[in-house]
């Protein structure tokens, strides 16, 4: 008996169209793009993912399920300090989706992530609506952040420069203006021009660790039982 012919693999799988997002970028990412990298018309593209939201929303869920993340073990402290620096970490791999994500479908995953976490905390300890809170506002920082860092990095219209240039020219310490020469603001501006000069992933530690300093203190002593103070290097 002759078999039968095995007929051509399908030009469109989901496993397909999250790798010609990723090979795309998530930054600008039009669906016409994505049908030209799969060969097939933005129609049939369509027809397996029906909004531009949804295509952002599976590619960035693949990426996150993909991902090997940290051990939930870890003391409170350092596990949200550890998944927040990943996660910033993961959103720098991939420029632009913080930014997509913004307007898009809240992957599954995403929500997964944040609901693992505040489990993790309530175990140790947290009521449900304190381990909320404090996930909520972790995450947030991360994501906050790490959208900043993309903004200060676009070149600003009519100059050579970037956002990021003109900031730093606006907080000069050497500026003459009137109340400039303030000690108390020469210090203010020479602490900004070098936290604007500085490697954006260190600030993020600063401000992560400012806002666990800020839970710490918000828990009572009896609470606190697995908070080591550890602070791991950003």
């Amino acid at each position: 008996m002759t078999p039968p012919r095995k007929g051509r693999p399908p030009k469109v799988t989901e496993t397909r169209i999250v790798e010609a997002v990723l090979a795309e970028g998530f930054a600008g990412l039009t669906v016409p793009a994505v049908a030209a990298r799969l060969d097939v018309s933005t129609m049939t593209l369509y027809r397996h993912v029906p909004t531009r939201a949804r295509l952002l929303a599976m590619a960035w869920d693949h990426v996150l399920d993909a991902h090997t993340w940290p051990d939930r073990d870890l003391p409170w402290r350092g596990l949200l300090r550890t998944y927040a620096v990943t996660l910033w970490d993961l959103l720098a791999r991939h420029p632009g989706v913080v930014t997509e994500m913004s307007t898009a479908i809240l992957p599954a995953r995403m929500a997964d992530l944040f609901d693992d976490l505040a489990v993790a905390l309530v175990h140790q300890g947290f009521t449900a609506d304190k381990a909320l809170l404090a996930v909520d506002t972790v995450i947030d920082l991360t994501l906050d952040h790490r959208r900043g860092v993309e903004t200060l990095a676009q070149p600003v219209e009519g100059t050579t420069g970037s956002l990021r240039d003109q900031v730093s020219t606006l907080w000069q310490p050497g500026d003459q203006t009137a109340g400039s020469q303030v000690p108390a603001r020469q210090a203010v501006r020479r602490a900004m021009s070098e936290a604007i000069a500085a490697d954006p992933r260190i600030w993020f530690g600063h401000k992560l660790d400012l806002v666990l300093d800020g839970i710490a203190a918000g828990r009572p002593a009896d609470e606190d039982t697995t908070d080591t103070g550890e602070r791991p290097a950003p």
